[in-house]
């Protein structure tokens, strides 16, 4: 009889390694937060001011220095500016 961990650990069960799952998820939430950090913070700066405000403005405060330290926020923005104003051309037609 098989193990309950064998079967889920065994890629030729017809499904992948938990593992490797969880190592693609955490690479997505990270390329997620250096892409988006710098814009999730200034959402954040918008809320209502009181508590709130201030949990989201203190949570995204280093997620924002982190993505803005990185760079990779430029290419959300470079997207945004680009393919995002093109495509709000397209919907006001």
């Amino acid at each position: 009889m098989e193990h309950e961990s064998d079967i889920y650990d065994n890629p030729h069960n017809g499904g992948i390694v938990v593992k490797r799952a969880c190592f693609c998820v955490g690479v997505f939430f990270t390329l997620m937060v250096l892409l988006n950090g710098v814009s999730m913070y200034k959402s954040a700066m918008r809320l209502e001011y009181g508590r709130t405000h201030d949990f989201w403005v203190a949570v995204l405060s280093p997620v924002e220095r982190v993505s803005r330290s990185s760079g990779l926020f430029r290419l959300r923005e470079w997207t945004e500016m680009t393919l995002g104003a093109w495509l709000n051309k397209l919907s006001k037609k």
